[in-house]
């Protein structure tokens, strides 16, 4: 029990692991991840992607001029 040295070197690390592979688009579970991914944007923009005004509303004239088949 030296306090300052002395002992010997540290040992050897261990080798690093096999890499893993890297899945490929043409995995089943790439593909269902992809489109579980693209539903849950869908599903967070909500009705906000369906709004085509802003908040302001619509600013043009409405077209009260001429009739129309269900204004007749």
């Amino acid at each position: 029990m030296c306090m300052f040295g002395g002992g010997g070197s540290a040992p050897a690390p261990p080798p690093p692991p096999p890499p893993i592979p890297t899945p490929t688009r043409d995995d089943p579970e790439i593909s269902q991840a992809d489109r579980d991914a693209r539903r849950r944007r869908q599903l967070a923009a909500g009705r906000q992607s369906t709004l085509l005004t802003g908040g302001e509303g619509v600013t043009e004239d409405a077209n009260t001029a001429d009739k129309t088949l269900l204004g007749a």
